[in-house]
This record gives structure tokens, sequence and C-alpha cells, in this order.
């Protein structure tokens, strides 16, 4: 290692760490939908608390939606379906570049179809699936580098490229991530952050946030003071940690290991969806070479460095197969061979009429047991390996094993169809450079200009751009300075019949007007939270007008008798604001909508609602 690293060394990215960061992504985008699929008809419907109307209505004129063609439930249904299916394949790397602009394409059109639900962790998983699009995520630990043109003639080809990655793109994605960081600590100005130091303090106090564990911090004031000076610091400094020209790679795993004890504990006290989830998936790209050198000289077993596949000559699907599995679970170096030029494991394969995996002791493995054995030798999937050794799953697997060996043919046809040898494309081409580096342009002109005290306009040709890629950088979480008040929302309401009910917990009684610790579980999840918090804040009544109709919606839909319908409610929030150095908290109530759910119900002396 030299003392002073070359400019490649510190804005490349090694092709594992790139595979990494694929596998990372799609496994967020699949959460981010089963996330998101709790409140499918509220959020995304034209039955929930904003249609299609108002959301094209609201939305910039640059931006669209996929979800704009439809407004009922499954079809919008059949939309995640196909996200999903989408971000699954991007992360076992098939068609990885198509996949990746589908992922985009549709986790773009689910955010610009609720604008009001984003967050910063929606920002930054659209904008590493925007990065995505033009790096080589697909160069290791893929179906398609598996089935690459190297391995066509030769199944122990050599890969045509090396290990490390480096042009304007990795440069701007590694410069997008610091730039999150960096402008999270410039945009902290309050005195929480700057004099006081008790940012953390007022953090861990916001009961609609804080986990168990963050309820047990609040005992910690002098822990609570460190960790402020702990997250400003780091976040401030995060670039010149993981760029250092000096001691590069002991700096560079040095901030990846603070930042994901940092990341850690925010997952830990705070209750704040995906978000420290997303940042650690924005961080394998920073992950050196040093790191994967260290994990493959600790996975080196003789078990996995001396197994041979041997497979039948005249079935291509069986030596895809082969490949791909490969890839996915053993060293790079393994060999694949052709049964038929071994007489012994010609043999096996003949009698068993089976593909042949022989290890390490010289014992050979067929049918299922072989794709078996094969997955226990994996450093990430052994248990599953173990797993699939059971009884029910062996039993099953080999009744798979002999229906896919009596269908080779076919299986043969489907592989040349959808599992055709590749070129592998690493480096991008001068078009794409270009327009990189004017989004790497149109970003940092975005975060300075966000930047008030700098007082830096942002350009029209910037916004539009922005707007229509939706390249928005909004990394203002608890900043300026954090929040301070607690909030619980009571909805009580009438039936038609008078009968007082509690709407927002959808039962029959009052509800509950003292106001009591509010953990996270006193919302749905974390997106009716930020929404809301949207109904509360928000001057513009559209919303509020929303969230009344929904309601009216569900429990009137309910099927209770005509009388038990819901005629009128009010929304109220409960608040508690924390002060300074643990003193007294004074719980308030302030009502911000009355809402009636039939005409009848309308006040006479006013015009609307």
């Amino acid at each position: 290692m030299h003392f002073l690293e070359h400019p490649k060394t510190i804005f490349g990215i090694d092709l594992r760490s790139l595979a990494l960061f694929r596998i990372s992504l799609a496994t967020m985008i699949v959460v981010d939908l089963i996330v998101r699929a709790r409140d499918l008809s509220a959020f995304y419907t034209d039955q929930g608390v904003l249609t299609r109307a108002e959301s094209i209505a609201d939305s910039h004129f640059l931006r669209t939606s996929i979800y704009w063609i439809t407004g009922s439930d499954w079809l919008v249904a059949l939309l995640f379906g196909i996200a999903g299916v989408a971000a699954i394949f991007l992360g076992l790397g098939y068609r990885t570049r198509l996949m990746a602009v589908i992922s985009w394409l549709m986790l773009m059109s689910l955010q610009n179809r609720t604008t009001f639900l984003l967050a910063g962790s929606d920002n930054l998983l659209l904008l590493m699936a925007f990065w995505a699009m033009f790096l080589p995520i697909h160069a290791h630990w893929s179906v398609d580098s598996a089935l690459g043109k190297h391995a066509e003639k030769d199944a122990n080809g050599e890969r045509p490229y090396h290990d490390k990655y480096f042009s304007v793109i990795s440069i701007a994605v590694l410069l997008q991530v610091a730039f999150l960081y960096f402008f999270t600590a410039i945009l902290k100005t309050g005195d929480p952050w700057r004099v006081t130091m008790d940012a953390a303090y007022y953090a861990v106090h916001l009961d609609q946030f804080a986990t168990f564990f963050g309820f047990w911090l609040r005992e910690f004031p002098t822990l609570l003071t460190a960790g402020t000076y702990f997250v400003w610091w780091l976040e401030l400094l995060m670039p010149i940690l993981v760029f250092s020209p000096f001691l590069h790679t002991p700096m560079r795993l040095c901030a990846i290991v603070l930042l994901v004890a940092m990341h850690g504990a925010f997952l830990l006290s705070l209750n704040i969806g995906l978000f420290p989830l997303i940042d650690f998936v924005s961080l394998t790209l920073f992950l050196p070479s040093a790191f994967w050198n260290w994990a493959q000289a600790k996975t080196q077993k003789e078990s996995r460095n001396k197994v041979l596949i041997y497979y039948d000559r005249d079935c291509g699907f069986c030596k895809k197969t082969c490949l791909i599995l490969k890839s996915f679970l053993l060293p790079p170096h393994t060999p694949i061979l052709i049964a038929q030029d071994t007489p012994e494991i010609y043999e096996i394969m003949e009698r068993e009429n089976s593909w042949v995996v022989r290890d390490h002791t010289g014992i050979t493995h067929t049918h299922w047991n072989a794709l078996q054995y094969l997955f226990t030798l994996s450093p990430i999937f052994g248990p599953l390996g173990q797993i699939m050794g059971w009884k029910i799953p062996l039993g099953l697997g080999n009744r798979i094993y002999r229906w896919v060996a009596k269908n080779r043919g076919k299986m043969g046809i489907f592989s040349e169809r959808f599992l055709p040898h590749r070129e592998i494309e690493i480096r991008a081409g001068i078009s794409t450079q270009l327009f990189i580096t004017y989004i790497l342009y149109v970003v940092a002109i975005i975060n300075i200009s966000g930047v008030e005290e700098w007082s830096i306009p942002k350009p029209r040709h910037v916004e539009l751009t922005e707007a229509l890629l939706r390249l928005d950088q909004s990394w203002g979480m608890f900043a300026p300075y954090p929040l301070t008040v607690s909030v619980v929302p009571v909805i009580p309401g009438t039936l038609r019949d008078g009968t007082a009910v509690d709407v927002y917990q959808m039962k029959f009684g009052s509800p509950d007007w003292d106001y009591q610790t509010v953990f996270p579980s006193s919302y749905e999840n974390y997106r009716w939270r930020k929404y809301l918090g949207r109904v509360r804040s928000l001057q513009d009544n559209r919303i509020r007008l929303g969230y009344g109709q929904y309601l009216c919606q569900k429990w009137n839909s309910q099927g209770l008798p005509k009388n038990q319908e819901l005629a009128t409610f009010e929304i109220h929030f409960k608040t508690l604001e924390t002060k300074p150095d643990y003193a007294e908290r004074i719980p308030h109530t302030h009502k911000v909508w009355r809402h009636w759910c039939f005409s009848e119900y309308k006040p006479a002396s006013l015009s609307s609602g």
C-alpha cells in the first residue's frame, strides 16, 4: 500500500462492491414495496387519500407516473408486482441494465404518485436506483456475468476485465453519497447542533420516533451530548475520510466503520423507516479492494477450492446452470468440466442421469444432493444449503431435479431464448460519460443552492432537470435543528344516531384525551406518521379534505346499519413540547379540521369544509 494513493484508487469502485450494491439496492426496493403494499388502497388508489386527478394536478408538469393509468386496487397491485419482479431480477443480475431502468422508472412513478409521503430515505433510494443504471453492477455475482461471451466456448474462460472500475460515473456516484453527508451537516445550523449540542437529546425525546432503546438513552445526557458531537463531525468530515489520498484504505475503512456505527445507533434508537438501511446500501460503494481481498482470504478453504463440477457436453442448459451456480456460490477459479472427458465421471453421469460434483475428498455428489452440497460451501448461502438437506426439501428437490432431467430438451430451448451468452460491457460510451458529467454538475448545484446562507440561486435548467429525473437532494433530516414536539392524532366522531366514536382508532367510544407517552406503535407505520404530520402542518386544506373523505369511506364501508354510519368528526393533535434540560413538558391539544361525511351535516354557516 502506497502512502499517497492514485486518483483511480480514490475514485474507483471495486466491481465486487458494485455487485453488493446491486443486490442490496434490489433488496431495499423489494422491502420498500412490501412496506408500501400494506397501505396500497389508502395511498395509491382512487379510494384512498389522494385520487389520480388530484395527484396529477399537484404534480410538476415534467413529472409523470405509471400509477396514473389506474385507480383500482388490483391494477395497482399488478404494478407493484411488476416492480417487485424487476427488482428481483435486478438482484440476480439478469438483464441487469434493463431491470435497473425498469426498477428506476417504477420507483420514480411510485414516488410521483403520492409525493407528500416522501422523506429523505425515498430520495436516496431513488438516487441510488438512478446511478445503478449507468454503473457496471452486473460484472460480478450475476447471471449476466456468469453467461458472458468469454464462457460461451470455454466454461473456464477468464473474464475480460479487472476488478477495479474508474470513470466519471464512479466519481459522480461516490460524490453523490459524500454530498449526502456533507450537506446534511452544513444544513444543521441550529443551536442544538452548533452551540448547546443537545440535538440527540431532542431526537430521542420525540415520542413518535423513539424506540424502547431511545427511551432508555434519555437517562444518559452525557452520552447524548457526545452522540451529537459524533454525528455532526462525522457527517462533516466524511468526504475527507473517504477521499483522503493519504493512508487511503485505512481512512476509508475507518470512515465506513464509524458510519455503520452511526446508522446502527439511528436504527436502534429512532423509528425513521428504511433510512439507515438505505444508507448502508450507499456505503457499499466505498468498500475498497482490500476488504474483498481480506474476505476472500477468510473464505479460502480446501472444501471450496478443490471442487470439480462435471456436466453433459450435449446439454447447453446444464453448462449454463453450472456457470450460474459457480458465479453465486463458488470461487471464480472453480473448474467446470465436460463429463465425457473423464470416463469414471461419465459412467456415473450415464448411470444416474445426472450432473456430477466431486468434492475435495474425491466423493461424488449427484442430483439434488449435488446442488445442496454446493450451497453448503457458500459463506452466504451455507445455512440454506443445510435446510435443503432436510427430509422434506430433499424429497421435493429430487422430484424437481428428475422433472428437469426428463425435460432437458425443453430447458435447452428455454435457455437459448432467455439465457443467451452476452457481451459484458464495463466501459461507458462517450455520450453516457458526457451526460453523467452534466448530471454531476446538476447534483452539485442542487446541493449548493439548498444552503440558504450561501445565497446561490438554482438555474432554471437545473430545476427542470431535477424535476424531470427527480434528482431531489433533500438532506434536511433534523436540520436546521431537530423537532421538539411529540405528536399524536385524536379524531373524535359522531354517528348518525349521536354515538361518540374514536375515528382514529376505528372503534366505538370517545377517544382518550389524556396525553400519555406516545410510542411509534401509536401510528400504523412510519408512512402514516409522515402523512399525518402533513395533515397537521400543511396550510393547504386539500390534504385534510382528502384524509377526511378517506376516513368517512373507511368507517362507512364496514357494513354497519345506517344509524351507525359516521356523520361528523374533528381532527385534533395532542402535542408535548420538549424543553431543555429535562424541564417538565406540558401537553396541549389543537384542532386542525372539521369534517362531515354527508351534506345534511354541513353547518349552514359554512360553504365548504
